[in-house]
This record gives C-alpha cells, structure tokens and sequence, in this order.
C-alpha cells in the first residue's frame, strides 16, 4: 500500500453534512425509523485521524463510535488525540476496508466520506458490502462521491495537474507543481465569455474558500483529492445501479434541499415529470441540468419503505435552529403582512403567518441552541397574543412552514433529532467544548456542537483554550495580557505593536466580551 497518506496525512477535520443527526432527520422526515442518534453504533470508513469523529462522541456519550484507515501514522496521531481528550466511546483501528468482515458488528450509521471515489472498483465493491452486511436493519449509509456530468470539466483540470507533475514522486513537489498550474491556468485563461475558463475561476475559489490559506491542508486536499492514482466520478443511476445490486436502495442527499427542483419553470418541470419514471430517473435527469459535480448520497436497506411525500406529523417531535434574517428592518410579526427571512447563502422564505414570523426571529435569538416545535409554537404565540382556539392551526401552519424552509435550505431552518449540550449565554466561568480547545491548541479551525467548522481568530484561538471553566472573567482577562505580555498574542493600534501592558489590558478588556460572545454564537460553548 502507497504510503503518502502517512507522508502527507489528510486534514482531520469535521464534515457537518455526516452528522448521524443529519442522516436521522432525514431518514424521519422519508417515513423511516432510524435508531435514536444519543444512543447508536457509528463506523466511518476512512476515518484518517478521527477529526469527524472526536467531535461527535464528544457530543454524544452514549453512542459508539469506531473509525478505521489504512494509514498506520494517521491511526497514531488519532489515539493520541483521544489519550489527550480521554473520550471513552471512541475506538481506531488501523484496517484495510478489504479485511472487514460481518464479524466485525452491525452499526446504525455507516459514513464513507471520500473513499467510493477514490478507491479502485474491488474496493468500491467492499464498500457496498459493508454498507450491505454491516448496516443495521433500519441503519442509514452515508456515501460521497464525484459526479458526471459536472466532473467532465473538473478532469480536464485534473489531467492537467496530473501532466504537469507525470514523473514527480516527491509529495510536495507534485502538489507545488500543481498549484503552479492551476495558477497559470486562471491566469491564462478568460472567464468572460468562456465557459471552462468561468468553471475554472470558481474552482479556484472554492479552493481558497476551503482551505482558508491552510497550506498544509491544502497541499494534503490536492494530494489525496485531485492527484490521486485513482479518481473515477461515476453517474448518480450508475451509483444507484450499484447500491441496488447490494440490496440497498437511494434514500435522499445529506443535502436534503439539493433534492427538490427549484427556479425552473412549468413547462421544464412537466416535461422533467414526462421523462422520469422513477426518483432515480429524476435525479440523474436533475444532474445533468444542474452539472452536478459531487454527491452526498444516503443509502438504506432495499425491503424498507421510503416515503417521498413529506408529513407534518414526522415534524413534530423535532427541535429547530435558526440563524435567519428578516429581509426588513422592522418586520411586521402581528398581522398578516407577508415578510421575508433570507439566510447567509442567499435563501428566502416568505410568509404571512405571525406565528411563524414570530417564530424565525425567536430561533434567530435563541441561536445556536435548538428548541423543540413545541417550546416554539408557545414562545412565537405569546410573542403576537395568539388566540387561544388557533392553537391546533398554528401549530399545523408554523411545521409547514418549517419544513418547507428546510427543504429550500438547511441554512434557513435545520431541523434536529437531538438537542446537543452547548449553551447560547455565558456563564461566571464559560467552558469551552473539550474537543474545541483541543483543536485550538492544533490550528485555528475548530468544531462545534453542530459539527460545523469554526474558523478562530488568533485572539480566539487563544481564548477557547482558557474556558475549561476554572477562570471568570478577570482571570480570563489577565492569562490573555500574560500571552500578549509573552507574544503570544499580537495587538496593534493604527497598525503599529502595542507594547505598553496597560495599553494591552485596556484593548483586550475591551474586546473580551466581544469574543465571548462570539464563541458563543459560533457554538462552541458548553457551559
């Protein structure tokens, strides 16, 4: 086995769309019963040095977690981590995916981020088979992927990386030589006008969006991603095709809202309905108008039975998140004014339902906590003086409304099956997450109680690695002058170092609430 994987490890970072949250959701809303996510048995193929996973057992005690890879230093590293994180429900294995084996366990979430791709068609093989023969029987597979049609350009940028360093064994070198060409390539080539020369621009960008000038992460992405030996997108009916020879059918995308046809007219949508005899049809017929590049597919054993006509009735028992916006700067909640939310990636929902009004500025205040449908329904109806014989119907409109939200966008309502145990408000003597203020201690990205990435400043760097509950305020604000006092922490006024300590206590105590604050919204807080 190559061993660049142990030269260049794989960033362990968290995915949030491989939430077993995530996936449970899902599967209720489609009429399934998936086991309940505080107590579950999850196994990550290719779980390189347990980043995914760390964070979720953390958030989840009573579930197991067991994560494998090929890779004997990355394995290392990940046990390591969890001596420092003392997580008890968490076990490594170094393990090529080729030796698993039945005898190994059923578990009720199976996560495959990274490998079906990547991997050569005998392991592509073994991965359904574990979906197949590991997956408990209500069990949800989580499987990505590249996609035609969209990979068909994305591999002419490949093939030229890959020219570009034929011959080139040393890791760095290849993956400097192919920055190099991606760079020329940009610079060469027009965006206006030119449509493989737009598609190139905003690869570049999405590169630097995903690496946040991490070059060790990046030279690792490109590596293991775009250079490696083997990379085969497939289409979505031929993954389908697939799954279903292994007795397992397509049950939605980790991107639940990237299932519904959204902007296209009438006549397109009649005319998609006429060519589709099934969802898998739909989908593939969906891929080829969108371009679609890159799947997050979840899969389930073919004898259950999917329900594709959403009901309310698997809303109810939810919690719900939001960090919406109201489009106005006064929203009218108390009567039936039609206003407008719209989300960080551009999403809108539109209503004229107080309660639901109501509703949306009430999540957005309590963010990031999630509360349950009916915390909400009794917090957004005492907000507008509901009518109390309404109650059965503003419960019924608020869920519709939730729902559709959500399948327009997880950025403009996530729904839950759990509530994890993060908190919205600072305590005496905030606490950080365990997980947080250990991956601060290794970068400035860190995950959060959602499992999202949270990218620290390095004054917030600093200061997750000081909540561990022991410190209040003041002694907050004196261990963060010693670290500028050390420099540790770098301050400047007008551009120019502060060096003076009063000056130093004067801008951090200034700044410190702030920050609090901050790491609060962004979920990372415990206590």
């Amino acid at each position: 086995m190559r061993t660049d994987y142990d030269e260049t490890p794989y960033p362990s970072l968290s995915y949030s769309q491989t939430h077993p949250d995530r996936l449970a959701t899902i599967a209720t809303l489609l009429g399934l019963n998936p086991a309940p996510v505080t107590q579950c048995r999850v196994l990550e193929l290719g779980s390189a040095a347990g980043g995914n996973l760390f964070p979720l057992a953390y958030a989840l005690p009573g579930s197991q977690f067991t994560g494998i890879d090929i890779s004997q230093a990355q394995i290392d590293a990940g046990r390591d981590a969890l001596d420092k994180l003392e997580l008890q429900n968490v076990s490594l294995q170094r393990m090529d995916i080729m030796d698993i084996a039945p005898a190994l366990g059923q578990f009720d979430y199976i996560i495959a981020h990274g490998v079906y791709s990547w991997a050569p068609p005998e392991v592509r093989e073994k991965v359904m088979q574990v979906c197949r023969d590991n997956l408990s029987p209500d069990g949800i597979a989580y499987v990505s992927y590249n996609s035609y049609p969209g990979w068909h350009m994305m591999r002419a940028i490949r093939d030229a990386m890959l020219y570009r360093t034929r011959g080139i064994s040393d890791p760095s070198e290849r993956v400097a030589q192919a920055r190099a060409m991606l760079d020329f390539m940009a610079e060469a080539i027009p965006a206006d006008g030119n449509a493989f020369g737009a598609f190139l621009q905003s690869y570049m960008r999405f590169l630097q969006g995903e690496l946040k000038g991490a070059s060790v992460q990046g030279n690792a992405f490109l590596l293991h991603d775009e250079l490696e030996e083997v990379n085969d997108p497939v289409y979505f009916w031929q993954f389908a095709q697939h799954a279903a020879e292994h007795g397992l059918q397509y049950v939605a995308e980790a991107e639940f809202a990237d299932v519904f046809p959204k902007g296209y007219s009438d006549e397109v949508m009649q005319k998609l309905q006429s060519l589709s005899h099934d969802i898998i049809e739909l989908e593939q017929y969906l891929d080829f108008l969108r371009s679609r590049m890159f799947r997050q597919t979840l899969l389930c054993h073919a004898n259950l039975t999917v329900r594709r006509t959403l009901a309310l009735d698997r809303v109810r028992g939810m919690f719900v998140a939001s960090r919406v916006k109201p489009v106005s700067e006064n929203p009218n909640i108390d009567t039936k004014s039609v206003e407008q939310f719209r989300s960080a990636d551009g999403a809108t929902l539109s209503t004229d339902h107080p309660v639901s009004k109501a509703a949306l500025l009430h999540l957005a205040q309590v963010w990031p906590r999630a509360i349950s449908i009916g915390e909400l329904l009794a917090a957004a109806r005492a907000r507008v003086n509901a009518a109390p014989d309404r109650l059965d119907d503003d419960a019924v409109d608020l869920m519709a409304n939730l729902l559709k939200a959500y399948t327009y966008s997880s950025q403009l309502v996530e729904l839950h099956t759990f509530q994890p145990p993060l908190v919205g408000t600072l305590s005496e003597r905030p606490v950080a997450s365990a997980v947080a203020r250990f991956e601060a201690r290794q970068g400035s990205i860190v995950a959060n109680l959602w499992h999202e990435r949270a990218h620290l400043t390095p004054l917030n760097r600093q200061l997750v690695r000081l909540l561990d509950g022991t410190r209040d305020r003041a002694a907050v604000l004196d261990s963060l002058v010693k670290l500028a006092i050390d420099e540790k922490i770098h301050l400047k006024v007008d551009g120019q170092p502060v060096t003076a300590e009063g000056q130093m206590r004067q801008l951090l105590d200034g700044e410190l609430d702030q920050n609090l604050q901050w790491l609060a919204r962004a979920g990372t807080l415990v206590g």
